[in-house]
C-alpha cells in the first residue's frame, strides 16, 4: 500500500513528514554546469550504485527517465511530492528512482547529483531520517561523495552545504489560517530560521490550508540538533492549532458543523469540481474528523481522494487528454465514486455482524 494512504502519528495536524539529503559526486561539476553526456554518465553511475544496494524485494526501486516520461506523468509525480518542479522540466540525464510504496524517491541530476527523500505518514521525522540516512550510507560505499572536513557535504547551493539535510512536515492549519493568525506565525518561524511554503513547496499556495514547514540552516549544526529543534517547533505549532480549533468550535459549534457537512454534500453531489475547490472541501472534512463531529468517512478515505484531485493526476487517471472543463467533470465523478463506495461498505457492515 502507498505510504500516503495510511494514518500516521498526530494525523489531525501533521499529514506527513519528509527528510531530504543532498549529495554530490566528487570529480564532477554540479548538474547545472554539466553537458548532457556528463549528466548521463553520472546518472548511470548512481543508478548502478542503487541497484547494488542490499535491499529487500519490497524496497526495490523503479527508475524513470525524465526525457522519456510524458509531461502529464511528470506532473503527476510532482503532485505526489515524489519529484520537484525542477526535475519535472525534464532533460537528458535526469531521472528518479522510486520505491514501490512511493515513500522513497532518489532524484538524480536535479540541483544536486543526488537528492534522497523519504516520506512517512503523520509526524514521523525520526523514521524518515533513519531510512534516508541508511540509503545515503549505502550509496557512499560505491560512490565518491563530495565532502569537506571543514564544511561537511558539498552541495550546489550553499544553503544546503553541511549536513545537506532538509526536514519538513506537511501540516493542516485551518484554524490558524481562518483566525488570521497565520501571517504572524509565518513571520515568527522565518525569524527563528524555519521556512514556510505552500502545498507544493516553493512559490505555491497553501491550498486546503496545507503548509510545508522546513528547516533552513544546515551548516555548522548536526543532524540531531536540526531534528531536535525542528521537532520542537512542529510540536508548538501543533498545540497552537489544536487550541484555536477548540476555541473556534466552542464559540459557534453549529456554524462549524454546518460548514463541514455542506462540504461533504458538495463532494458527494457536485458534477464539476476544480482542484482548488476540492482541496477546500477536503480541508473542512479533515477538520470535522479531527473535532469528532464528522464520521461519515475516515482520514484514509480522504487521503485516497486527495491522491486523485491534482490536474495531472486526473489526466493520468482518465487515460486521455482532457480540457479544463473535462478535468472538472472527471474529478467530481471520481470523488463521488469513492464516497459512494464508502457509503455502500458502511451500510453492509451491520448486516455482516
Amino acid at each position: 500500500m502507498s505510504w500516503y494512504l495510511s494514518k500516521g502519528p498526530e494525523w489531525d495536524v501533521v499529514l506527513s513528514s519528509r527528510v531530504r539529503l543532498a549529495r554530490d559526486l566528487d570529480g564532477y561539476s554540479f548538474p547545472y554546469r554539466m553537458e548532457d553526456h556528463d549528466r548521463i554518465v553520472v546518472r548511470d553511475r548512481i543508478i548502478e550504485a542503487i541497484r547494488l544496494m542490499n535491499l529487500k524485494n519490497d524496497d526495490r526501486f523503479v527508475t524513470l527517465n525524465m526525457d522519456l516520461l510524458p509531461e502529464a506523468d511528470r506532473q503527476a509525480l510532482v503532485e505526489k511530492h515524489l519529484i520537484s518542479d525542477d526535475l519535472a522540466k525534464g532533460g537528458s540525464g535526469r531521472s528518479v528512482c522510486i520505491s514501490r510504496d512511493e515513500s522513497t524517491s532518489i532524484l538524480i541530476n536535479e540541483e544536486d547529483h543526488i537528492r534522497i527523500q523519504v516520506m512517512e505518514a503523520g509526524f514521523s521525522l525520526k523514521k524518515a531520517y533513519k531510512r534516508a540516512e541508511s540509503i545515503s550510507i549505502a550509496l557512499e560505499k560505491s560512490l565518491p561523495v563530495a565532502y569537506s572536513e571543514k564544511y561537511g557535504f558539498l552541495t550546489a547551493c550553499p544553503t544546503n552545504t553541511g549536513t545537506g539535510m532538509r526536514a519538513s512536515v506537511m501540516v493542516h492549519l485551518p484554524a490558524l489560517t481562518h483566525s488570521g493568525r497565520m501571517k504572524s506565525l509565518m513571520d515568527g518561524l522565518t525569524q527563528a530560521g524555519f521556512v514556510v511554503r505552500g502545498y507544493l513547496g516553493e512559490h505555491s499556495q497553501a491550498d486546503g490550508n496545507i503548509y510545508q514547514l522546513s528547516n533552513q540552516i544546515t551548516l555548522g549544526i548536526s543532524e540531531s540538533d536540526i531534528m531536535t529543534g525542528f521537532e520542537r517547533m512542529v510540536q508548538e505549532v501543533l498545540v497552537l492549532e489544536r487550541k484555536i480549533r477548540k476555541e473556534i468550535y466552542e464559540s459557534n459549534p453549529t456554524a462549524i458543523t454546518d460548514r463541514v457537512f455542506r462540504s461533504y454534500g458538495e463532494l458527494m453531489y457536485a458534477r464539476l469540481m476544480t482542484d482548488t475547490e476540492a482541496m477546500k472541501r477536503i480541508s473542512d472534512l479533515r477538520l470535522g474528523i479531527a473535532l469528532g463531529i464528522f464520521n461519515e468517512i475516515d482520514e484514509e478515505k480522504i487521503a485516497l481522494i486527495s491522491a486523485y484531485i491534482g490536474p495531472a493526476s486526473v489526466q493520468k487517471d482518465s487515460g486521455e487528454m482532457l480540457s479544463p472543463k473535462q478535468q472538472e467533470i472527471h474529478r467530481a465523478d471520481k470523488i463521488r465514486k469513492i464516497l459512494e463506495k464508502q457509503n455502500i461498505t458502511a451500510k453492509k457492515k451491520p448486516n455482516e455482524l
